[in-house]
């Protein structure tokens, strides 16, 4: 991500940031190093903007703040919590469907309840195995005579 991000102004006239710029502006607001206009002509929008964003984002950007040196700090999807409400909404969904009988539906259901099963730690982890190269070495034989 490039330090200078800008907005574009939407048909409405107010900005339009992108959800990585709105992340980088609460990130700017929870360090407190830039003065609120310096943060808006980094982002190109007012000072009043800016000021209205801080409102609207006051709980998001305290999160931050609380865990700064935290880089995902603020990010719901880094929040064990947050991703099994998100997986047991998608099961909901997935359930309440008109379709759910269908294999697909039930596949999806299934897998979406293993992956729940693994955030929990229910499940054990994945076993990696590693293969390494036998290397064998003939003492006292005379590998010319096997010839």
């Amino acid at each position: 991500m490039p330090d200078e991000v800008h907005s574009s102004a939407s048909q409405t006239g107010k900005p339009k940031l992108t959800p990585f710029d709105r992340r980088a502006m609460q990130r700017d607001l929870a360090a407190k190093e830039l003065t609120r206009a310096k943060i808006a002509r980094k982002y190109g929008v007012s000072t009043s903007y800016v000021s209205q964003f801080a409102k609207q984002y006051a709980k998001e950007i305290d999160v931050i703040r609380a865990d700064l040196d935290n880089a995902f700090a603020g990010f719901w999807i880094a929040s064990k919590e947050f991703r099994i409400q998100a997986l047991e909404a998608e099961y909901a969904r997935a359930l309440g469907s008109d379709k759910r009988d269908h294999h697909e539906w039930i596949k999806a259901r299934l897998q979406i309840l293993h992956q729940a099963s693994e955030e929990l730690g229910q499940l054990p982890p994945r076993a990696t195995v590693a293969v390494t190269p036998v290397v064998h070495i003939l003492e006292g034989v005379d590998v010319s005579l096997l010839e």
